[in-house]
C-alpha cells in the first residue's frame, strides 16, 4: 500500500471511517455523479482506490478547516505524482478528480471565493485533466462502437471489411454517472462566470442518463436525466447571451423570440417533472439559476434599451430575474441549518450569482413612474432582509479556526462580503429617498420621477475595494 494521509499519521483510519460515512449520507445528494456503495469500508477504498479515497478526504472533512486543507495539499501532490509526473490514466483517477471538483476547487470569482479553496484558474485546470481522461479512455462514446473510419493498426493479416467495431472496457453505471457528471461540471460553472466550456452534451450522454434513470441503483439517479435536460435549456441560453444579446433592443427581433421560446421551454420543464422541484433542492437551485441565466438578459439591455417605446420583453426579464433571485436565496434559507457544507461549488456560485445579479438590478433600474418608484425602493428594502438572513446563517458556519497560512475559513470572507453588499443596498435606498425627497420638495410634481441613481451601471462596484468586483464587472460589463 502507498503512503498515504493515514500512514502519514495526518488522520487516523476511524477518522477516515467517519469522513467517509459524511460523504456516503450528506454529501452525494449534492453531486450523485460519484457514489459510494453503503457496505464499502474506509479501509477496503484506502486499499483498493487510494486516489479516490484521498479525495473523499479531502472534501469531506469541512468541519475541520486545518486539516481539509492539509489534505487538499497532500491531494494536489498525488495528482502531480501520478498524472503529470508517471502519465497515469484510470477511471479511479477520473472519479477523485469529479469529487475534488465538486467540493475543493472553484473559482474566487463571484461571491464566496471558492468553497474551500481560493486560487484562481485552478477549476479549469483540474476540469481538464479529468476530460482528457475521458477522451484518452474514450468514455465519451458506447463501450462498443461501429466506425468506417480506418483505424490506424499495423496488423499482418488486414482485411478490409469496410466497417470496424471499436470496444473498450466498462466501468457500467460508474461510468455513465461520471460522464454525465463531467458534463454537469464543465457546463454549469463555465456558464455562470462567463467562460468557454469543452465537454459539450452528446446523444451519448442522454443514453447514459436514460440508463441511469431506467436502472435507478440510487435514489439519486432519477433525478440525473433532469438535471441534464435542464442544462441543456442553460446552454441554449448562453448561446443567445453570447450570440444575440444585443438585438433584444429592437422590439419585435428573432431574438426576442428566441427569449419568449426559452422562457417557454423553462415552464414546461418544470410542468413536466413527475415530482415537486422541492424534492430535489440540487435541482431546485438549478432551475432558479437558469431562470436567472435567462432573465440577466436583462441587465445587458438596461443602458440600451431604457428609452424604447416597447420595453415589455425588458420589464418582464426584469421582474422574473428579481424572483428567481429571491427563490433561489428561499430555497438555501428553508434549507435545515448546516446543510450548506455540503453544498457543492456549483451550489455556491448560483448563490453568488443570485446575489450579485439581484443587488446590480436593484440599484441600476431608472423608473419613469411614482408607483416604480415605490415598488424598486420595497424592493431594496425586502433584498436587504434577505441579504440579513443570509449573514445570519453564515455566522453560525464560521469559527475561529485558521490554516497553516493564517487564513480564516471560507464561511468568514462569506459573511464579509454579504455584510459589505447588504450595506451598500441600504447606503442606496438612503440615497434614493433622500433624492425622491429634495425632488418633492424643489420640483415641480410631475417630474419628480427619473433615474435612481446619479452613477451608471457601469459605476455600480467601484466604491468595493476588492478585487473580485473589479473581475466580475469586466466580464459582466454593460455595452
Amino acid at each position: 500500500m502507498e503512503k498515504d494521509p493515514i500512514t502519514h499519521g495526518i488522520l487516523s483510519i476511524d477518522t477516515a471511517e467517519c469522513l467517509l460515512g459524511t460523504f456516503k449520507k450528506e454529501m452525494i445528494p449534492h453531486f450523485p455523479f460519484v457514489v459510494i456503495p453503503p457496505e464499502t469500508s474506509a479501509e477496503y477504498l484506502r486499499r483498493e482506490k487510494g486516489f479516490l479515497f484521498l479525495a473523499i478526504l479531502a472534501s469531506s472533512s469541512f468541519a475541520d478547516m486545518p486539516l481539509q486543507r492539509r489534505l487538499g495539499r497532500e491531494f494536489k501532490k498525488a495528482v502531480a505524482s501520478r498524472m503529470i509526473v508517471n502519465g497515469e490514466v484510470s477511471f479511479e483517477l477520473l472519479q477523485g478528480l469529479m469529487v475534488y471538483l465538486a467540493w475543493r476547487v472553484s473559482y474566487k470569482l463571484l461571491f464566496v471565493g471558492s468553497h474551500y479553496h481560493t486560487r484562481p484558474n485552478r477549476y479549469t485546470q483540474f476540469l481538464q485533466l479529468a476530460i482528457s481522461i475521458i477522451i484518452d479512455l474514450r468514455l465519451d462514446r458506447p463501450p462498443l462502437t461501429k466506425t468506417w473510419k480506418t483505424p490506424l493498426l499495423f496488423r499482418s493479416k488486414y482485411e478490409d471489411t469496410g466497417e470496424e467495431m471499436f470496444t473498450r472496457p466498462s466501468w457500467g453505471l460508474d461510468e455513465q454517472r461520471a460522464v454525465a457528471g463531467c458534463y454537469y461540471l464543465s457546463s454549469t460553472v463555465a456558464i455562470l462566470v462567463q467562460k468557454q466550456f469543452n465537454f459539450r452534451y452528446t446523444p451519448y450522454i442522454e443514453d447514459c442518463c436514460n440508463s441511469l434513470s431506467g436502472t435507478a441503483e440510487t435514489a439519486y439517479d432519477k433525478y440525473i436525466p433532469y438535471m441534464i435536460q435542464l442544462q441543456r435549456i442553460v446552454d441554449k441560453i448562453d448561446q443567445l447571451s453570447a450570440r444575440h444579446a444585443s438585438e433584444l433592443v429592437s422590439p419585435g427581433s428573432g431574438a426576442e423570440l428566441y427569449v419568449t421560446s426559452l422562457i417557454a421551454d423553462l415552464e414546461a420543464f418544470q410542468t413536466r417533472l413527475p415530482f415537486a422541484l422541492s424534492e430535489y433542492t440540487l435541482l431546485n437551485m438549478q432551475f432558479h439559476s437558469a431562470e436567472l441565466c435567462l432573465c440577466q438578459l436583462s441587465v445587458s439591455s438596461l443602458k440600451a434599451s431604457a428609452h424604447t417605446s416597447t420595453p415589455n420583453l425588458r420589464d418582464e426579464l426584469l421582474g422574473k430575474a428579481l424572483m428567481a433571485s429571491n427563490s433561489l436565496l428561499n430555497v438555501y434559507h428553508a434549507l435545515p441549518p448546516g446543510t450548506e457544507t455540503a453544498f457543492n461549488n456549483t451550489q455556491w456560485v448560483q448563490l453568488g450569482f443570485a446575489v450579485l445579479i439581484a443587488s446590480k438590478l436593484l440599484v441600476s433600474v431608472s423608473s419613469n413612474s411614482d408607483r416604480r418608484a415605490a415598488e424598486m425602493a420595497q424592493r431594496r428594502v425586502s433584498w436587504s432582509n434577505i441579504l440579513k438572513q443570509c449573514r445570519l446563517r453564515v455566522e453560525n458556519l464560521s469559527t475561529s479556526q485558521v490554516d497553516s497560512n493564517g487564513d480564516r475559513d471560507v464561511f468568514h470572507n462569506f459573511r464579509q462580503r454579504v455584510v459589505r453588499i447588504q450595506n451598500w443596498i441600504d447606503e442606496v435606498s438612503e440615497r434614493v429617498a433622500s433624492q425622491d425627497q429634495a425632488c418633492m420638495e424643489g420640483l415641480p410634481e410631475n417630474t419628480t420621477s427619473g433615474n435612481y441613481l446619479s452613477f451608471s451601471p457601469g459605476d455600480l462596484f467601484n466604491s468595493m475595494d476588492d478585487p473580485m468586483w473589479s473581475e466580475w464587472i469586466n466580464d459582466t460589463e454593460l455595452n
